[in-house]
């Protein structure tokens, strides 16, 4: 990141404004921890995604440390199946990622509008997002918040993975506040809920509550009611029979699906990968 530049932040950002070399146009969407708009990048008028750090948490040490980390984990890595970071920056108080502008739609806006997906095009989501984990983990880094809301998925239908706020290899520090779990309860594998460190299979447990969601409309413990409820149920319950929910696919799809969701990690498939191959085999219904 540049160094601090001390003169305050605009508030609010609006169409028209810059930030370093980018004009924003208009406002993409916002997460919990950035406002992402569409912009131009001058001088070559390169249409980009810009993330800014949420006002309120511009004084947040461990928010400004996961933006920051974000920008870094990203940057280093390029994968057809990844969001790629062109550039990272700090001005007149405003820390933002520079991004590829991917002319699409989140996957959860997506589920929202169609709420089931065929069977094909799960297949097809699944290996695209595991090919892109699988860069992940390879560099030794865990993206540690796989979601609907952190999938793109393109106008050609390729899906793409984004959002490293919480990504961390070992060498990180867990940076969350004191009894805060970083992740999304909904995808949150059963290690992560008993305390334990993340690993790859923490993700491909996520991967696989994905899968669920695009074959049943909705993650495999969302009749839990709260947060307790729901990491019990992560804990030990299995997953709701697809069977009566998706009756148009195989059998051998469906015991592919969850394969992915074993309680302990070492029953997991062991990359995206090959979890991509399970799933193609039960598509063709092997």
């Amino acid at each position: 990141m540049s160094p601090p530049d001390t003169r305050p932040a605009p508030d609010p950002l609006r169409p028209g404004d810059a930030l370093g070399a980018y004009r924003l146009e208009a406002l993409l969407g916002e997460g919990g921890m950035g406002v992402v708009y569409r912009a131009i990048r001058d001088p070559d008028g390169e249409t980009v995604a810009v993330k800014v750090l949420r006002t309120e948490l511009v004084d947040d040490e461990v928010y400004v440390r996961r933006f920051e980390r974000e920008g870094r984990a990203a940057q280093g890595l390029d994968h057809p199946h990844l969001v790629s970071v062109l550039d990272t920056g700090f001005d007149r108080g405003r820390r933002y990622i520079v991004t590829r502008h991917i002319q699409g739609e989140t996957l959860a806006a997506l589920l929202a509008r169609e709420r089931v997906l065929s069977t094909g095009r799960v297949v097809r989501l699944a290996a695209g997002v595991g090919s892109a984990l699988d860069a992940v983990h390879r560099t030794g880094l865990v993206h540690r918040d796989l979601k609907p809301g952190n999938v793109l998925v393109d106008a050609r239908g390729r899906a793409l993975l984004a959002d490293f706020g919480v990504a961390r290899g070992a060498a990180d520090s867990v940076l969350t506040a004191p009894g805060r779990m970083v992740g999304t309860v909904d995808y949150l594998a059963p290690e992560l809920i008993q305390g334990l460190p993340a690993g790859p299979a923490s993700d491909i447990y996520a991967l696989g509550c994905l899968v669920f969601e695009c074959l049943a409309g909705e993650p495999p413990f969302a009749a839990a009611t709260g947060f307790g409820e729901t990491c019990l149920a992560h804990l030990q319950s299995d997953p709701p029979d697809l069977g009566a929910r998706r009756p148009d696919a195989s059998p051998a799809l469906l015991w592919a699906s969850v394969r992915a969701l074993a309680k302990d990690p070492a029953d997991r498939p062991a990359t995206g990968a090959a979890y991509a191959r399970l799933l193609r085999a039960g598509l063709r219904g092997r």
